[in-house]
């Protein structure tokens, strides 16, 4: 008999990536209606805080006129909150109500910026001016012209979701949820484990237990980071990750360490428990330096 845990494998599209969960040392039928359950509620969260659905609840907020107000669910406001505390705690480095900024450069497609660009100089006069502000479950538009995109962070919170899903509902601890190749939530590992083995980059691989680990780049998509602060994209040569206990608080301090300085990253991750970042040179600051890094073994010798 063999002495491997038994793990069930399963993925579903959502949020415009593909998410994977790995139950482990449950029997295969209960951990395949886990899985679907997980799966029925990622698609019904997708629908109330991506930006991209038309009729979505966050289509609703963005188009508000100044004054209107607009009831948010449990899962906006947990998203918006987190979101003015990170906001604040970078200095508007990270924030969520650039979503216009974003879609202009997505559609430039490149980082050269032109000073001449009148549509530029128009989003940014807006962006800087527009301000939402929730109060209790209402939205209000107080000035028009800033945009909501949680974005970088719906992975993160959704796997969040799903994991307490997971065991409070159905009882299982023993799993590993992954959002894409950039956003991994590890709760217990299997059998005597000490934890999930997790790929970092092409040729090294950490074990995580309890915590998150998310990373962001932008090699395929050039223009997909901005610094607020100056309105400017910003270009890595490797990517940004960041260790949480809480998958999206993962997503939220990679996203500002991709545009913060090295010395403000490591003032970011110290004033949080638990967190952790691994910036392109290679430094590491905060949490993440405790964990042991360790080369990724063959695929053929990969158990």
């Amino acid at each position: 008999m063999s002495s491997q845990p038994t793990i069930h494998n399963f993925s579903h599209d959502a949020m415009r990536t593909r998410f994977w969960l790995r139950i482990a040392d449950e029997d295969a039928g209960y951990a395949k209606s886990a899985s679907e359950g997980l799966f029925h509620f990622l698609d019904d969260l997708d629908f109330q805080v991506e930006a991209g659905h038309d009729s979505g609840p966050i289509t609703s907020i963005n188009g508000m006129p100044e004054g209107a107000l607009v009831t948010a669910s449990d899962h906006v406001r947990a998203l918006w909150d987190f979101s003015q505390n990170l906001r604040e705690e970078t200095g508007k480095a990270f924030d969520v109500s650039a979503g216009k900024l974003f879609k202009y450069w997505e559609a430039r497609g490149d980082t050269v910026p032109n000073p001449d660009d009148a549509e530029w100089t128009r989003l940014w006069a807006d962006y800087q001016e527009g301000s939402f502000v929730l109060d209790g479950a209402q939205f209000t538009c107080v000035k028009a012209g800033a945009a909501i995109d949680f974005g970088a962070i719906t992975r993160g919170y959704a796997l969040d979701r799903m994991a307490e899903l997971l065991e409070n509902n159905w009882g299982i601890h023993r799993a590993l949820l992954m959002a894409g190749g950039s956003a991994v939530l590890a709760l217990d590992p299997p059998g005597d484990a000490n934890g999930w083995r997790v790929g970092v980059g092409d040729r090294s691989e950490i074990k995580l237990c309890r915590f998150a680990l998310a990373s962001k780049s932008n090699a395929k998509r050039p223009a997909h980071l901005l610094d607020l602060r100056q309105g400017t994209p910003v270009t890595l040569p490797a990517p940004v990750r960041a260790i949480c206990t809480s998958a999206m608080e993962a997503e939220g301090v990679a996203m500002a360490a991709a545009v913060l300085s090295p010395a403000e990253v490591g003032e970011l991750v110290n004033r949080g428990c638990s967190r952790g970042a691994w910036l392109p040179d290679g430094s590491r600051h905060g949490s993440v330096a405790y964990f042991e890094v360790t080369d990724r073994p063959a695929p053929e010798a990969a158990t």
